[in-house]
């Protein structure tokens, strides 16, 4: 089933922590953003998920993996050769996605990743794992169902919803 309405998610510390354990770059520790699954679960009856990060397939596959361990959450995964080069950034350009842009959001925690479509950005707070009364997923997935309840363009709502995502998702605490 064809879902109207696509979220694109990062992955580094907007959908988990990973750190790499020192003396070993094969072995590390990865936690998940509090309130992951039931926010997945939640958002995927009206999105189409894609995880966009900017790292290589190698190092992303297994992460996501991790997180769909139970239940496949993911429509799409893209990596860092998805992204583009802007100076010294590296831009997840979501206008190669193929989807239309009043139909797309990208939820990031460096919001110049997305700087290309700001209006179609959702900054989120960074997650390191240790917060592990972090709100920041449910909080949004509450945004984000009232965004496709009430708007056909997802920037309308971005921007309707701008204090209540700094306030309670963005790094505004």
């Amino acid at each position: 089933c064809h879902k109207k309405f696509s979220l694109v998610l990062d992955l580094d510390e907007t959908l988990i922590s990973f750190k790499l354990e020192p003396n070993d770059e094969n072995k590390g520790t990865i936690r998940f953003r509090p309130y992951l699954d039931s926010f997945l679960q939640k958002v995927k009856e009206k999105y189409e998920i894609i995880v966009f990060t900017s790292g290589t397939q190698d190092y992303a596959d297994p992460l996501e993996d991790a997180i769909e361990q139970e239940e496949k959450y993911f429509d799409a995964r893209l990596y860092r050769q998805h992204t583009i080069a802007c100076g010294k950034d590296i831009v997840k350009d979501i206008s190669r996605i193929g989807r239309p842009l009043d139909k797309i959001l990208i939820v990031e925690n460096m919001p110049q990743n997305y700087r290309l479509q700001k209006e179609n950005g959702i900054e989120i707070k960074p997650f390191y794992g240790e917060d592990i009364n972090d709100k920041a997923l449910e909080h949004l997935g509450n945004i984000l169902k009232k965004i496709v309840n009430k708007f056909e363009d997802v920037r309308d709502g971005i921007s309707e919803y701008k204090n209540e995502i700094k306030n309670k998702i963005g790094n505004c605490v």
